[in-house]
């Protein structure tokens, strides 16, 4: 009997040395993967901030170009605003009656047009 305990023995060993050599393969290559996943992981996030580093710097370009052109359209208005005024201080002073004559035409159509469309209302 002694002979079948000692077989016994050495089998249970010998299948818990295999089992033991499993497990560690088996933990070294999860250990390996987890690592390959963290670098592949660490990559992406490199990446995603660098494309958002990026965006967020075309985002700034565009917005200085928007403002820019929408400094640009202000002082174009401005200027035109300056020179109808200016034009019309001009004719003013060089057509008094003219002036006078066409505001009171302006006006009177004005008024005939704001009583039509109050009739209308009605």
């Amino acid at each position: 009997m002694n002979n079948v305990q000692n077989t016994t023995n050495k089998v249970i060993n010998d299948a818990a040395a295999t089992t033991q050599e499993v497990a560690d393969k088996t933990l070294t290559a999860a250990g390996a993967a987890m690592d390959t996943a963290s670098d592949r992981l660490g990559a992406a996030r490199a990446r995603a901030t660098e494309a958002i580093d990026h965006l967020a710097g075309r985002a700034q370009q565009y917005a200085r170009v928007g403002i820019d052109k929408a400094t640009d359209a202000r002082d174009y208005a401005k200027r035109s605003l300056q020179n109808a005024g200016d034009a019309t201080s001009s004719y003013v002073e060089e057509q008094p009656l003219k002036s006078i004559a066409i505001a009171a035409g302006v006006g009177a159509a004005t008024a005939a047009l704001l009583m039509m469309l109050r009739g209308r209302d009605r």
